[in-house]
């Protein structure tokens, strides 16, 4: 098939990608209507490109070989979620997933509380878990690390990019200020004194011209400065919770976790490789074992196999979906006989 025509069918199964992981079905009220406006603003913003596209083409372009990509999230607070949520952790697991699989080392940060819930989860999606020292360099591995919450964050971030000198900066359901500089939960809430300050990392990592990804769901987490203005008109309180911090691409979808799933498939597609994408019976997994060390659903702060009031047979029904869509894209030349 000549590569017009190629590219013209990545572009069509990564916007019915966007579409699917786009789909709203949350059930608390600050949440309805508003992935739809997040998603047309971050298209606009991207100059229109299908934004799990644009995600899968930035983990091509900037994970090189034998370095390594720091993936950071971690939403709760002590109270509700003091092992953090569901819907985060098996997103960047997959991501990681990815970067190991185009021979990167990832390395996941998060808050100290959540480091257990997260390598768990990691365990659950087929990567080992080592030191940042034997991670590098032995494939399907990676490190979980605890961010800072405290006054040295910034010191810490400058550290972790001068160790490990990333080629690719990820947030995923991670949750940045506002420019006044507090930061809010998707409810508008003020999150609580043990919020990593994970922006400090790409503050610095902007500075230093490093790339980033951001991925979230409701414009609080990181990446969302991209569209702050379709925040505060879109998001009940947006203009409290919109965060301020910027990333290269943003892809809003209606869980964080399918923001994730969606740059997978594409990518899958990208490097004719369907294995890319995590199957739903990896996700169950993934799920379980994040659920099983303390992690709860962010709707109802229950300790259930649900994201943000989504079933798991949803979560598995999506990457079915998803992996339908990768199959029938990698199939060329096909015409019914009939």
């Amino acid at each position: 098939m000549a590569a017009a025509a190629e590219d013209r069918v990545l572009t069509i199964a990564a916007a019915n990608i966007d579409r699917l992981t786009t789909v709203e079905m949350r059930r608390s009220d600050y949440s309805r209507g508003v992935i739809t406006h997040l998603h047309a603003a971050a298209v606009e913003a991207q100059g229109g490109t299908p934004l799990s596209l644009a995600g899968a083409r930035l983990l091509k372009e900037k994970v090189v070989p034998g370095r390594t990509v720091l993936i950071t999230t971690g939403a709760g607070d002590p109270r509700y979620l003091p092992a953090g949520e569901t819907d985060g952790p098996p997103g960047a697991a997959v991501l990681a997933r990815l970067v190991a699989a185009l021979g990167g080392t990832p390395i996941l940060l998060t808050e100290a509380a959540f480091v257990d819930n997260l390598a768990a989860t990691a365990l659950g999606a087929g990567l080992g878990i080592r030191s940042p020292e034997l991670a590098d360099g032995t494939p399907w591995t990676t490190a979980v690390l605890a961010l800072s919450a405290g006054d040295d964050a910034a010191v810490q971030a400058a550290e972790l990019l001068d160790r490990f000198n990333p080629t690719l900066l990820i947030s995923i359901e991670k949750i940045g200020p506002n420019p006044a500089g507090s930061a809010h939960s998707a409810s508008g809430s003020p999150t609580h004194a043990s919020r990593a300050r994970a922006e400090y990392l790409f503050d610095l990592g902007r500075e230093r011209g490093l790339p980033s990804l951001g991925i979230g769901d409701n414009g609080n987490e990181l990446g969302f400065g991209k569209i702050l203005a379709a925040v505060h008109e879109h998001k009940p309180k947006g203009e409290t919770l919109g965060t301020r911090v910027e990333t290269d691409v943003l892809v809003p979808a209606n869980a964080s976790n399918w923001g994730a799933y969606g740059i997978a498939a594409a990518l899958a597609i990208l490097m004719e490789q369907p294995d890319l994408l995590h199957s739903p019976v990896d996700e169950r997994r993934m799920l379980e074992a994040c659920v099983d060390q303390g992690a709860v659903d962010g709707s109802t702060g229950r300790h259930i196999v649900e994201v943000d009031g989504m079933t798991l047979a949803a979560q598995e029904g999506l990457l079915s979906m998803l992996g339908c869509i990768v199959r029938n894209a990698l199939i060329r030349g096909y015409k019914r006989p009939f």
